[in-house]
């Protein structure tokens, strides 16, 4: 009965550990830019776009399926991203203003990459 019930309560747990919960990513949008340009998710996360422009903007998608509305300034809008949602976007008054979100697995930054190039998962050695 014991080993039964131990079995069940870690089975549960591996379970619970597996399954992947959603971020939720901000975008800045400020004077002549989307800030990150480029944002790394998957489906099921979402992104809070947040207008720090001087005057009202309006986000669309490139393709048309969604757009934020009106947002004055200090305005935010939540998008749900799913597989279907358009990751192109940019501002409606201003197309050369656009950012894109991205299923591909973010970039390695630089520190990363010494970190992996050291082996063995082991940071480098500082040099003063």
């Amino acid at each position: 009965m014991y080993k039964s019930l131990m079995f069940s309560i870690a089975a549960l747990g591996l379970c619970a550990a597996q399954v992947a919960s959603a971020t939720e990513y901000d975008i800045q949008i400020e004077e002549g830019a989307f800030y990150p340009e480029i944002t790394y998710l998957v489906p099921g996360d979402s992104v809070k776009f947040v207008n720090n422009n001087g005057g009202t903007v309006k986000v669309v998608s490139g393709d048309s399926t969604w757009d934020s509305g009106d947002l004055g300034i200090g305005q935010s809008y939540l998008l749900a991203v799913s597989p279907e949602t358009a990751l192109g976007f940019s501002l409606a008054a201003d197309s050369e203003i656009s950012g894109q979100l991205s299923f591909d697995l973010a970039p390695l930054s630089l520190d990363d990459a010494a970190f992996e190039e050291n082996g063995e998962g082991t940071a480098p050695e500082s040099s003063n």
